[in-house]
Order: C-alpha cells, then structure tokens, then sequence
C-alpha cells in the first residue's frame, strides 16, 4: 500500500508540473514566432512606406528610429512622399493582378481604400493573434483580419479664437447656420464627411441635402482641409466639417489661434488603417511595424507628431475628447470596413456628387 501511495503522490506532482509546464510552452509560442519574424525582417534589411506627408507625422517624425529601437533592428526605414491614399490602393491592386512587387510594404489609408485592397485580395491577412502581442484585442483589426487600426479621426469644426469664444463657439454642425455667421464660415469643396451623415444612420439622405443647401447660402467660401492659414488669419471665423481634428489641432500647438470641436450632431470616428500588400519586398518589416504602430510608445509618439492617435488603445489623448462628447449624450458613427460592407457605396457617392454640385453653386 505504500508503494502505491508514493506512486499516487509522485503521479499527483507530475500532472502539477506538467499543467504549469504546459501554459508557459503555451505562452512561449507567440515569442519564437515574433523572434523568427525579427529574424526574417534583419535579412530583408529595408522597410519602405509610400505615404502623404502629413499622414503619421511623415517623414519626420521620429517613428523609424523608435521602431528600430523597439525590436533592437537597424533597418533602412525609408518614407516616400505619395499620391492619394486611392491612387496608392489601385496601384497596389494593379501590381498585385501583374505580380509585381508592391510600391510600398505598408499601405495606410481610411476604412474604403482598404476595401479596395481588401475586395481584390491584393492584402496578406496574418495571424496577428499568433505572434503580435500589441494586437491581442480583437477590435484593433478588421473582421476579415487584413487590415489594422492606428489612428482614429474625428472631423469636426475648426473656428478662429479671436472671432469666436464661449457661446458663439459652434458646437454642433448645425450651428453654423446662424445667420451672424453668415459669408464668414467655410466648407470642403469635395464635401467631406456629407456622404456618412447621408446614410440611415446619421442624418438621412433627404435632410443631408437640405442641410447643404441651407449651408451653401451661409459658406463665404470654399477650402481644402489642409488650409487652416485662412482660419488663423481671419478670413473666415469657421470652418466645417473638418476631415479630422489633425490641422486644427496642430495649428493650436504651433500658437495660431485655432479652436477645435467635435460637432454635437455629426459625431464621427474615422478609422485610419495599415496593411500589408500581398506582393510587399519586405512583409516581415512590415507586420513588425504595424504590430509597433499599437504600442503605446508608438501611439505617444504618434500624437506627438501628429495630433491623433488611436481611442482604443489605453492611454490615448484623443479618446477624452470623444468620451466628454458620449458623455453628453451623442452617439458616434463608427467609419470602419464593415461599414463600407453593409452601405451602398453608388449610393453614398452619389449624395457626395449631389453636395458638391450644391456648393458650387448649383442649387
């Protein structure tokens, strides 16, 4: 009997190493895998990223160093000025169907250019779970698993601080129809954001078109969202809808004076993506980056240089702007992939056409 009791209690003591051998094998496993695509990326040796220059910071902004530091690499990150985020996305496409090398290893761009990518499979879709310890949370990637959040934008109404203070501050996008305002407010030629607030969901086709009419007899004229000069000098007091809170908050960093406020009724989040070309040269560098990209290092950084960074991630600063706005009782439209699945994209394109005809003039 006590033969048999010592081989119950070494028994016993096997399975209690061996249950906490197994989950630390377990845990190991995403380690050897992010180590073998270290490995992969030191022999690539090169990450190239074709991107607006605004977008991320640029060039300039610190992140290539900081990525390198991030995994001890010493990689030739390289940023190259580019065209539109629809032009890359179709270049993209184009060189995949010719087999050809993509133009860039990383491709950054809004919820529909990734469509675009992600409709003609032209995108690697990585186990990003498996390996990828900043992307364990299951809404930082799209549903199909191609494409990775790293920026939420918020448009909104950018005013000059001097013309406008307290109550006369716009607050929703309705505001700006107060006659004071009118011939000192400015909006988007191409109509930004007009087609999210045309879907069910928001505001409706029938009263988004009302809305721009009424709009287009207050607008004194017409700016791009990258000309907030013409707010800090006066030219106009308002300016809306923005395409994000990016310009106006960088021009309130650098001293003009420029406020900025998410608009009460138009409350949108924008999610900016990165994914990896199916025919990227360097796709290893690649998946490092983006699963750098939600660090929080690289999420600090990221609003450092560029004014936005990603609401989900914890710690981020834009994500207090949004909750006050929750906290008042607006719900946000969420501009994701699956948005662009579930809405007629004929359908919203042409309530954008239809706007911007208005704002020329064609009433």
């Amino acid at each position: 009997m006590f033969g048999t009791r010592r081989r119950a209690i070494f028994s016993s003591c096997l399975w209690a190493v061996l249950a906490m051998l197994v989950p630390a094998v377990q845990a190991a496993e995403p380690n050897a895998r992010l180590k073998e695509i270290i490995d992969a990326a030191k022999q690539e040796g090169q990450l190239s990223i074709v991107v607006g220059e605004g977008t991320i910071g640029g060039s300039n902004s610190g992140l290539a160093q900081a990525f390198n530091k991030y995994y001890g690499l010493n990689l030739d990150v390289r940023f190259t000025p580019g065209p539109p985020m629809p032009n890359v996305g179709a270049t993209i496409v184009q060189q995949f169907q010719a087999h050809k090398p993509a133009v860039t290893d990383v491709f950054i761009g809004y919820a529909n250019h990734m469509m675009t990518v992600i409709d003609a499979n032209a995108v690697e879709k990585p186990d990003w779970k498996t390996w990828a310890p900043n992307l364990q949370q299951a809404n930082l990637v799209s549903s199909e698993g191609a494409a990775v959040l790293v920026q939420s934008s918020t448009p909104g109404i950018a005013y000059n601080t001097n013309a406008l203070q307290g109550n006369d501050i716009p607050r929703s996008f309705h505001d700006m129809l107060n006659p004071k305002l009118k011939g000192h407010i400015a909006t988007t030629p191409y109509a930004s954001s007009f087609d999210r607030l045309a879907t069910d969901d928001m505001w409706g086709k029938e009263k988004t078109l009302e809305f721009a009419r009424q709009l287009s007899d207050q607008v004194g004229g017409l700016i791009r969202c990258n000309e907030l000069d013409r707010i800090a000098s006066g030219e106009f007091d308002a300016f809306g809808l923005t395409c994000s809170q990016n310009d106006a908050v960088a021009s309130r960093g650098k001293g003009a004076p420029v406020g900025f406020t998410l608009a009460s009724d138009a409350a949108i989040v924008m999610y900016l993506y990165e994914a990896i070309p199916a025919t990227s040269a360097h796709p290893n560098a690649a998946k490092l980056w983006i699963n750098f990209m939600s660090s929080k290092e690289a999420q600090k950084l990221l609003f450092d240089v560029a004014y936005a960074d990603l609401h989900l991630i914890e710690g981020s600063r834009t994500a207090k702007s949004i909750s006050d706005l929750e906290a008042k009782g607006a719900k946000f439209l969420i501009v994701d992939t699956d948005f662009y699945r579930h809405h007629d994209a004929k359908e919203v394109d042409d309530v954008l056409t239809k706007v911007q005809a208005i704002f020329r003039g064609n009433k």
